[in-house]
């Protein structure tokens, strides 16, 4: 073999090898990073989907729709504009909600982390943020004497890549226990229903709406926790056992009164005192016809 037909060889052979080399040592490194680049963004997009918080109300019985938010950069205070449009469908249902419920109102608790600073004249960033939220709403025509806001600590929540908070807050339907209890010692204060003449347990001609009842049904129709008892009283005419049983039946004909105004029958029970419980003197005729009665429980 001469010794140009093995220098030849030899160039064929060394480029041989260094495509093998560059195939072996280049093409996997380009994989790893393709595969690296590939994880990563793979791992920022599930981060970005972790942290968006849909807009969502608690405690409401419809359907919301939507992915967006209202939404605030880190230590900021202020809504983040432009608003989703996809926004003003919710809040419309929202609003008829509160609209159809009058006994409910709209929690607005705003999160904030100690990490963040507050620039706004609220005492902490979540109270500044939950009166944004509320001024937000306000604009779309729910009332804020319906909408009550607090500002709570919450170190669970996350930005985005882009430093913004989506959503760092909760809404919460519930009922408004302060006018509850309002008007539950309103109805309290007279708590006879209604009066009965001599031996009777029925009372004939009544405008139910004028009545105490009126007030009552009112009271149970609004509030879906509310519920009370109907006691039936006599005066000391006839004996224990007759009087006890004329309570029930007097007891029994307020209730069918409550039903006639839509109020569900589960919340309204029955009881009897008889002659036991006297608010006036059996002496004379007008402490009986006080005591031929039926009185209210709220339970």
């Amino acid at each position: 073999m001469s010794k140009k037909t093995t220098y030849l060889l030899g160039i064929v052979f060394s480029i041989i090898i260094g495509c093998i080399l560059y195939w072996y040592f280049c093409c996997n490194c380009c994989q790893n990073t393709t595969n690296n680049i590939k994880t990563n963004i793979s791992n920022t997009t599930a981060t970005v989907s972790k942290n968006l918080n849909p807009f969502s109300v608690s405690g409401a019985d419809f359907d919301i729709g939507t992915n967006e938010n209202f939404n605030f950069n880190t230590s900021g205070h202020a809504v983040l504009t432009p608003v989703p449009e996809s926004l003003n469908e919710p809040i419309e249902k929202l609003k008829n909600h509160l609209s159809q419920n009058p006994s409910k109102v709209l929690k607005v608790i705003g999160y904030f982390k100690d990490e963040e600073s507050n620039s706004s004249s609220f005492g902490d960033l979540g109270m500044a943020r939950a009166e944004a939220i509320k001024k937000q709403l306000s604009s779309r025509g729910i009332s804020v004497d319906r909408v009550l806001t607090s500002g709570m600590i919450n170190e669970s929540i996350k930005t985005d890549g882009s430093g913004i908070l989506h959503g760092p807050y909760t809404l919460l339907l519930t009922e408004d226990s302060s006018k509850q209890d309002r008007l539950k010692k309103e109805l309290l204060k007279s708590p006879t229903l209604m009066n009965f003449g001599s031996g009777k347990h029925v009372t004939s001609n009544l405008t139910l709406k004028d009545t105490d009842l009126g007030a009552l049904a009112n009271y149970l129709n609004s509030y879906e926790d509310s519920s009370c008892t109907i006691v039936g009283h006599c005066d000391s005419d006839g004996s224990d056992k007759f009087n006890m049983e004329l309570g029930q039946r007097r007891a029994d004909f307020t209730r069918r009164q409550l039903l006639k105004l839509n109020v569900d029958g589960n919340k309204v029970k029955t009881a009897s005192k008889g002659e036991s419980a006297p608010i006036a003197t059996n002496s004379t005729a007008a402490g009986k016809a006080k005591n031929r009665r039926t009185e209210l429980i709220i339970n």
